[in-house]
């Protein structure tokens, strides 16, 4: 992958970062939960996704993600451990969200997640050099 390569495929990251994130945030006013959750990940997610690419790193499933984010992110100084912290919480809501027989969340609650998925990809958005939202 060339420099041009990378900074293009990190665009395309952050685009779907942003529309995740506009997604999650218009699903939290319509109190539909259990999808503004799983959008907040997907925002979180690609984000990471478009940060990875920067550092010339490109994981094929979300395991990866949160692998590359904690050694190569985290660990080396470039990202907060908040963000591994953030990341790992909001694809446990994720899991729970799509797949669990119940999932329940305060309104308030999910505001708040979603409101620091919103900082995570802002922070991102300016390292990557894309329009935020």
């Amino acid at each position: 992958m060339t420099g041009e390569n990378r900074r293009a495929n990190a665009e395309a990251e952050m685009a779907s970062a942003l529309e995740a994130l506009r997604a999650a945030e218009a699903l939290l006013s319509l109190a539909l939960l259990r999808d503004a959750m799983s959008r907040a990940y997907y925002a979180v997610f690609h984000a990471a996704r478009a940060l990875l690419l920067l550092e010339g790193l490109e994981a094929k499933t979300h395991a990866g993600v949160l692998r590359f984010v904690a050694t190569d992110l985290v660990r080396t100084g470039k990202l907060d451990a908040r963000a591994n912290l953030l990341l790992a919480k909001l694809h446990a809501f994720r899991q729970a969200s799509d797949y669990a027989y119940a999932f329940d969340i305060a309104a308030s609650d999910a505001g708040e997640e979603i409101a620091q998925a919103r900082a995570f990809v802002e922070a991102a958005s300016s390292t990557v050099g894309a329009s935020s939202v």
